[in-house]
């Protein structure tokens, strides 16, 4: 079976190295990898991914941040690192030869695009803006935000920081950096590089199908990415487990293993939901389970959670 990956990003480029005994391609429409947002990963569980294609994590992490600072509240960071993902994307890409080919079997690693696949029924892409600055600040994860979308900054090493925000509209997010620029003192100086992209807020289940004929996703492309914005090791984790599908020629049971594999994204997308519509009781019931797994990154008692319930009211 010849298989063609459309998509080099973080999913697409993990899965091209997985099947390297596979006839397998790749094609990407960029010509290098670029630096927009998603640069935090949850350290032990990206760390032992990518060992299986004999990548040392290690080797890329910039900066082990102590504090995740939401809303001016410090949350002790257990398992957050901050790794140079595009330095790690330009490492695999000069190992590869891209091609684009007829294949038996299409891969739509396309992220937010969804290139391949069916359109999803009402989608929902929050549009995202970043900028890499110089600053000189404690190095900390810094996030400001409310019921629609959050801010962030986040350190790269040295004096050079990551500051964007994603929310329904640009201007909305060009709001959010403002606050956060304010309520942490990023004063607006001169900017590295920026550029604008888009996210996708809904979990897998509401991102099917996930395989449609010969196209199968992976990655952002079926909803991989977590209701507080993480996305790198669930993009992993989807390639993972196509992966091992493919090895045992059981593509059928794809969508029952992703959508059991994160179902924890399920219960974020619940409670980050029931926040932007102000249902407090059922965010409340959501707490304990999204707390639990957020315990897989951080260390933060109850009543902590509940003050930043009660501050995504704005």
């Amino acid at each position: 079976m010849r298989i063609q990956i459309c998509g080099a990003g973080v999913a697409g480029t993990y899965l091209y190295f997985l099947l390297s005994g596979f006839d397998v391609y790749i094609k990407d429409v960029r010509r290098k990898p670029d630096c927009r947002c998603a640069w935090g990963v949850t350290y032990s569980e990206a760390k032992e991914l990518y060992r299986k294609i004999g990548l040392d994590l290690d080797e890329y992490v910039v900066s082990r941040p102590e504090c995740i600072v939401a809303n001016g509240f410090r949350i002790k960071n257990k398992n957050v690192v901050i790794f140079d993902k595009k330095k790690l994307l330009e490492d695999l890409w000069g190992q590869i030869e891209f091609r684009d080919i007829r294949a038996d079997l299409y891969v739509d690693a396309t992220g937010h695009n969804r290139a391949l696949l069916p359109e999803i029924d009402k989608d929902r892409l929050y549009p995202t803006l970043q900028t890499v600055e110089e600053h000189n600040a404690e190095e900390n994860i810094y996030v400001y935000a409310r019921k629609t979308g959050y801010a962030w900054a986040f350190p790269l090493g040295g004096s050079k920081w990551h500051v964007g925000a994603g929310d329904t509209t640009e201007m909305r997010a060009i709001e959010l950096i403002k606050m956060l620029r304010q309520e942490y003192g990023f004063k607006e100086g001169d900017r590295i590089c920026g550029c604008r992209a888009k996210i996708r807020l809904l979990p897998p289940s509401k991102c099917r199908p996930f395989v449609s004929g010969n196209i199968v996703g992976v990655g952002e492309s079926i909803g991989c990415v977590s209701g507080f914005g993480e996305g790198n090791v669930p993009a992993l984790e989807s390639a993972r487990i196509l992966y091992e599908c493919l090895v045992d020629n059981e593509l059928h049971k794809y969508e029952s293993r992703v959508l059991e594999n994160f179902q924890w994204i399920e219960e974020e997308y619940k409670f980050v939901e029931a926040v932007q519509k102000d249902k407090k009781l059922t965010a409340l019931l959501e707490l304990p389970k999204v707390l639990s797994i957020e315990r897989r990154s951080i260390e933060s008692p109850v009543r902590d959670i509940r003050c930043l319930i009660k501050m995504l009211k704005h």
